[in-house]
């Protein structure tokens, strides 16, 4: 019994260090378990009339997919003067992670 306990907990360490960082947002600080930050790119303090945000995922790091390009965001918001550009990340267990880019202008 001693040893499937054994056996049990290194197969248990051994999992987590595999997928503890398969799928990271790949900015700013990151935790073990979970992460959630707001990264204050770009900023000119003029006010905005205008939001919009678009996210890239990471499901175990093996499927990535969206759109989170600076242009991509611009031609969908008609924004043509960018006041403010933030990054939003968020993480679990390196199971999911995504990374948001939202931008604030005016036309």
């Amino acid at each position: 019994m001693s040893q499937f306990k054994n056996l049990h907990f290194r197969f248990v360490i051994l999992s987590f260090l595999l997928f503890v960082t398969c799928a990271s947002p790949g900015f700013g600080p990151r935790g073990l378990l979970f992460t959630k930050t707001k990264i204050g790119v770009f900023g000119t303090g003029e006010t905005s009339k205008r939001r919009v945000t678009s996210c890239a995922h990471s499901i175990l790091g093996f499927i990535s997919y969206g759109d989170a390009s600076f242009e991509f965001l611009k031609s969908r918001s008609k924004i043509q003067t960018v006041t403010e550009t933030n990054w939003t990340t968020f993480a679990i267990l390196g199971l999911y992670a995504n990374l948001c880019v939202e931008i604030s202008g005016n036309e």
